[in-house]
């Protein structure tokens, strides 16, 4: 089922996705002068805040791999990590998975109310699937341009 915000989505995570391949690890983990976060954080920063809107808020089941919140929920920072990160494969491989299962689970979902409306830090109110996702077309295109500015600035 072909549905806009489902879309959009998948598109914006494949340009994410794309743009990052041909970077290696050691790159995505410089983090530029002023700034507290890296490139590999944006991605599985990406990957956490969506199992979160996408599954669990829906009422779906989420696939948290290991150490994923104590690395990348918000306000985490890589300067204060004492595990080891997964590689970049490993968040591309994650980041692609994540949304087949989107589509697989929520593509005819997307008019349900979810269980409990859900208010944001910033005041928005969700009780639907596809607003649930809408929002994170804004949430991975704000990250994306993100990792875009800071590869600028590495490369700079």
């Amino acid at each position: 089922m072909s549905n806009f915000v489902m879309d959009q989505l998948k598109f914006v995570r494949r340009q994410a996705i794309e743009y990052v391949k041909g970077m290696d690890d050691s790159t995505t983990e410089i983090i530029p002068i002023g700034l507290k976060n890296h490139i590999k954080w944006n991605l599985g920063h990406m990957y956490v805040i969506h199992e979160k809107f996408a599954f669990q808020l829906a009422g779906q089941e989420t696939q948290y791999p290991a150490n994923f919140n104590r690395l990348f929920d918000p306000g985490t920072k890589p300067s204060d990590w004492d595990i080891e990160p997964p590689t970049l494969s490993q968040l591309i491989d994650l980041l692609t998975k994540q949304m087949q299962r989107v589509e697989q689970v929520l593509s005819n979902r997307l008019t349900e109310e979810i269980d409990s409306p859900y208010q944001s830090s910033t005041g928005l109110t969700f009780t639907t699937v596809e607003q649930l996702l809408g929002f994170l077309i804004y949430h991975e295109a704000m990250h994306f341009a993100t990792i875009k500015n800071m590869k600028s600035l590495i490369e700079n």
